[in-house]
């Protein structure tokens, strides 16, 4: 009988998790952290767009720069949410790697980054399910759950260059606005490591209006600067109150 009633008991909790469409009110909020590498695409060090189909030959390991990442997260919908994003970042670039050589320009800029991203889950995250089981007794088993969503977003960034090797073109830091504005759109995963914990990989450009975040500005250009982040972002649930606020202990 004990058996019987187990059975079923458990029949119908797997069976309700899936339909339960609520569930994801419970676990609206998310702090992120992260770290990761910054890929530039501009003037300096790249191989000119007749060679370089999308930009794919500037991604090179020695002009990497790394970039760290704080955010939020709230669900709107259970598969729209918004994320308030701060990155600060370094980008830099040779052009012993690129398509002028001996023009012997070397740079490295430190930009911030905050911006405001809507994001679309294209598979949906489930894990707000664990935590119909993390207090049921005798249920120490944890599903992981993998979801993947696209991002879209705008932001103002702001930007010191640093010509390491004189500029040919003789510009001084008076003749730079150190601001613009980027539009970050990407692609995102995300997997379960317990209840409140999750990892998610992340990657995409952005486009700019600016060509100066290299501070060199050829008249042979064609094009903005773009940049490109690849992240690595441990996520953490806060839990919602029956007020729709964040649990924070």
């Amino acid at each position: 009988m004990k058996r019987s009633f187990l059975i079923i008991f458990i029949v119908l909790l797997i069976t309700s998790l899936p339909g339960n469409s609520q569930v994801w009110k419970i676990t609206r909020y998310e702090g992120i952290v992260g770290l990761g590498t910054t890929n530039y695409m501009g003037d300096i060090g790249s191989i000119t767009p007749d060679d370089n189909f999308l930009g794919v030959k500037d991604f090179k390991f020695a002009h990497s720069r790394p970039v760290f990442y704080f955010g939020a997260r709230y669900k709107f919908y259970e598969r729209i949410s918004v994320k308030a994003n701060l990155n600060l970042a370094w980008l830099g670039g040779n052009d012993k790697h690129g398509s002028y050589p001996d023009r012997g320009i070397v740079f490295s800029t430190f930009i911030i980054e905050p911006s405001l991203q809507g994001e679309i889950a294209i598979v949906k995250d489930k894990s707000s399910n664990n935590y119909l089981m993390m207090k049921s007794r005798g249920m120490n088993s944890f599903v992981s759950r993998w979801s993947f969503y696209g991002f879209f977003g705008l932001s103002p960034v702001f930007y010191w260059p640093n010509v390491i090797e004189p500029d040919p073109a003789g510009r001084t830091d008076k003749d730079i606005k150190h601001v613009s504005m980027a539009f970050p759109m990407g692609l995102g995963v995300k997997y379960g490591i317990k209840p409140k914990w999750k990892l998610a990989i992340e990657w995409g450009p952005r486009l700019t209006l600016t060509d100066d975040l290299d501070s060199f500005s050829p008249q042979s250009s064609r094009a903005n600067d773009v940049y490109y982040f690849t992240q690595v972002n441990l996520i953490y649930v806060f839990r919602t109150n029956r007020n729709g606020l964040p649990e924070f202990w």
